[in-house]
């Protein structure tokens, strides 16, 4: 009987476990903590613009803050065309993300988007939330650090949707942030 058990135990862990030749297993959720320093950590946003809106305020108040620091927003209206004016500059600045930057450009601010996590009616966050997506999406290879530490976020972001961490709330109903809807969360 301990026989057919151990057995049956190898069997099922031998059949779950990665092929020699199959890419490892990507796990999405939140997203890897190291993903931003992994690529080099882009500042689009003038550091002194954040730490000017660093407070123990909602991330929608943080963002729309953050875009009255950077001229972007005047009486809470966002300016789209400082905003694509601050990308131009940046992607001048920094030729390596200019494809990405170009194509933050056109999904993030060429037309009105939908919430983008949980705060409704914030095009502030959600404009940065869909920049920092699609930076992530579009960066240059050559920008990912090729360190054993980077490894695992690289394999994240071109496998998983990219969801603010707020969407992985105990309170927050599974599938009310755009793209975690059905999330899978294991291959």
């Amino acid at each position: 009987m301990f026989k057919i058990v151990l057995i049956c135990a190898f069997g099922i862990a031998a059949s779950n476990a990665d092929a020699p030749g199959d890419p490892p297993k990507v796990y999405c959720g939140e997203i890897p903590y190291k993903i931003f320093e992994c690529l080099g950590s882009p500042r689009i946003i003038k550091p002194e613009s954040s730490m000017k809106c660093d407070k123990s305020i909602s991330e929608c108040d943080k963002m729309r803050c953050i875009f009255r620091e950077e001229g972007w927003m005047v009486n809470n209206v966002v300016d789209k065309s400082k905003v694509g004016a601050s990308f131009d500059q940046f992607g001048k600045d920094n030729p390596d993300w200019a494809a990405a930057i170009g194509a933050a450009k056109t999904e993030c601010l060429a037309q009105e988007l939908p919430a983008q996590g949980v705060f409704i009616g914030c095009p502030a966050y959600d404009i940065l939330h869909c920049t920092l997506t699609t930076l992530i999406r579009n960066a240059n290879p050559a920008k990912w650090s090729s360190s054993e530490e980077c490894k695992y976020p690289r394999q994240y972001a071109g496998a998983c949707p990219i969801c603010p961490s707020n969407c992985f709330v105990p309170a927050i109903p599974t599938g009310s942030c755009n793209a975690c809807l059905s999330l899978p969360r294991t291959p």
